[in-house]
């Protein structure tokens, strides 16, 4: 009876233990077309030398609060140490959440650009490239880009990532 009992608790826990970590780390599902999509916008923009960590976890991206999160089919992001240089896109499970995450990525720029530690934390340069970040929405795609102090390259890697999704 004892070694029934026992049995019977270790396949408990490990039952839950396999199903816990997979509540908490879940993320949108992988999308090789945003990878590519992503990967196009790099090339584009330019400053990929500086890009250190990707991932296809929407919370990576500060911008996507938990608010938002559950409103991402899939994504893919990278970004630097810092997180200035980075590319997100992100398909949205319906056209009103991708209009909302548009919304966050516009409120997210502008609390960057205003925050009390642009002035003092960032260089010139890295002030720049977070004042010519560009958003957009095409559909349920939305993307954020931030790889370049010139407006021009990142504009060109919107257009790069357009033309993959």
């Amino acid at each position: 009876m004892k070694k029934i009992f026992y049995k019977t608790a270790i396949l408990l826990i490990v039952a839950i233990t396999s199903i816990i970590p997979a509540g908490i780390n879940s993320h949108a599902k992988t999308d090789s077309g945003l990878e590519k999509a992503c990967s196009a916008a790099v090339k584009a923009a330019g400053n990929a030398e500086k890009l250190a960590y990707k991932s296809e976890t929407p919370a990576d991206f500060e911008a996507v609060s938990y608010k938002y999160r559950k409103k991402v089919a899939s994504c893919f992001f990278v970004t630097s140490d810092n997180s200035v240089y980075n590319v997100f896109v992100a398909k949205a499970k319906s056209i009103n959440d991708a209009k909302k995450l548009k919304k966050a990525f516009s409120e997210y720029k502008e609390n960057q650009i205003t925050g009390i530690y642009f002035n003092t934390d960032y260089t010139k340069t890295e002030q720049n490239v977070m004042k010519n970040a560009i958003y957009g929405r095409k559909g349920k795609y939305v993307w954020y880009i931030s790889m370049s102090h010139k407006a021009k390259n990142n504009i060109a890697g919107e257009t790069a990532l357009k033309k993959k999704i």
